[in-house]
């Protein structure tokens, strides 16, 4: 029985979940920017300290403003990969697993669940998908 894409995804998506892996909506350079102009123009005004205040109000600007702006692997996975990113990700975390021999999703599932090397090796192919294939920036 070959192995289900969604049924692969989903469990991929309580894996991240678990392990809280988030993704950076374009708002981390913004967020940057900001902070570094604030601190700039501290520092511009009123020297040592000027940079201090600008930094921390320019930190807490960006904090703000960036607020909800980081979203879960999972939903990125499960809502916003078309079906053909999808399964080169399911290809992709399939040769992550050769050594496991994974040929159905009966094997696959608790391979994943009970296997801490195998959940490392997934997050590391997921992670390296979204980064490198998607172009999409994760948080620690």
């Amino acid at each position: 029985m070959p192995i289900n894409t969604r049924e692969l995804m989903e469990a991929v998506g309580v894996l991240t979940d678990r392990e809280n892996v988030r993704v950076a909506v374009r708002s981390s350079a913004k967020g940057a920017a900001i902070c570094g102009a604030t601190c700039f123009v501290g520092g511009l005004l009123a020297g040592p300290v000027g940079l201090a205040v600008g930094g921390t109000l320019g930190a807490v600007g960006a904090g703000m403003m960036s607020r909800g702006k980081f979203r879960p692997v999972s939903e990125i996975i499960l809502v916003e990969m078309s079906d053909r990113e999808r399964e080169r990700l399911k290809g992709h975390i399939v040769a992550a697993l050769a050594e496991f021999h994974p040929t159905d999703m009966a094997v696959l599932l608790p391979l994943m669940m009970g296997s801490v090397g195998a959940q490392q090796a997934i997050l590391r192919t997921v992670v390296s998908f979204i980064t490198n294939e998607m172009r999409m920036q994760i948080v620690d």
